[in-house]
């Protein structure tokens, strides 16, 4: 049973992802919630097996309560994870997490309690800037905390280029473009001295990211590699950046940039971004927390976005209404 500071009384089950920004949107909600939460298994072939799995897990606690479900976009569970209410019947509340959704999107997606979307509205619907992540205020103040005394050292401002990649429809982070990206950021950074710090993801191309490193390499940047860099590292980075160059692939380091209130600089290229990509961050163009790549940078503010907070009330408020 998980229970927080706004008596929210259920059982939470997290749905497992391949797909880290997914399942850290899942589990940034929940964790926003100040719920306990428990990983489930993807669905599989034996729907029924599944089903009857997850009634085991339940009926195991022997008490009858809410049930909430997190979801969302990466594998298609859309329908697997509705046919539950068959299982649970109103004692389900379905979250689903839309990240970026098809221009049809899911006619069952109609039978969830709620949907958070950057792209979708409606009754049922809670619409966003941004994606919801891992990233809190808490956080962010621990890691910059328990990493300051490295930080301190650099000299300023710090940039921090924060690098995605390719993604399923897209495979254009070539070497090419990586090499095009690269000179066209360069001399941004030169303009800002102090130091540049360069983080990849688990989709950045190996020789792609060979590229960017080399054209950066007079630029003395720092590299920290996802396979060993730990999270609250990761985060400590966001704490002291004065300014993200972030590439456009990647909602969820796009989302997580504009939570500081810091200058972001995306790329936008068509060629190595979705055209879901370019619409959903065009929102934060518009809004005035990034900017495209351009020869001319100035910096500026803006308030910060949370996009998990707003989920988070969403589901506060939809689930008291339900289970009062």
């Amino acid at each position: 049973m998980s229970e927080n500071r706004n008596n929210l009384k259920a059982l939470v089950w997290v749905l497992d992802s391949h797909y880290t920004g997914e399942l850290h949107a899942r589990i940034g909600l929940v964790e926003h919630l100040g719920l306990a939460y428990e990983i489930i298994p993807l669905p599989h072939d034996d729907v029924k097996g599944y089903q009857d799995m997850l009634r085991e897990k339940y009926d195991a606690l022997g008490q009858a309560l809410p049930l909430v479900i997190i979801s969302g976009t990466g594998e298609e569970t859309t329908a697997e994870i509705a046919d539950l209410r068959q299982v649970f019947g109103e004692r389900l509340f379905a979250v689903y997490l839309a990240s970026i959704l098809p221009e049809q999107p899911h006619p069952r997606l109609s039978e969830y309690d709620l949907i958070a979307s950057t792209q979708l509205t409606g009754h049922n619907i809670v619409t966003l800037l941004g994606v919801p992540h891992r990233l809190s205020h808490e956080n962010l103040q621990a890691a910059g905390q328990k990493h300051a005394d490295y930080f301190r050292t650099l000299p300023r401002p710090i940039t921090a280029f924060l690098v995605g990649g390719n993604t399923r429809y897209c495979a254009g982070f070539t070497a090419s473009h990586a090499r095009q990206l690269a000179r066209r950021i360069a001399p941004i950074i030169a303009r800002q001295g102090g130091s540049l710090l360069i983080t990849n993801s688990r989709r950045t191309p190996p020789t792609s990211l060979c590229v960017l490193l080399t054209e950066l390499d007079n630029l003395n940047p720092r590299f920290f590699d996802w396979h060993n860099t730990p999270l609250d590292f990761y985060y400590a980075i966001l704490a002291y950046t004065d300014l993200f160059i972030v590439t456009g692939d990647s909602l969820s380091m796009c989302s997580e940039a504009a939570f500081t209130g810091k200058p972001i600089l995306v790329d936008l290229s068509k060629e190595a971004t979705e055209c879901f990509h370019r619409e959903i961050l065009g929102r934060l163009v518009d809004y005035g927390a990034a900017k495209p790549i351009s020869n001319e940078f100035e910096y500026w503010t803006y308030e910060p976005i949370d996009p998990t907070h707003l989920a988070a009330n969403a589901v506060k408020d939809r689930f008291q209404k339900k289970f009062s």
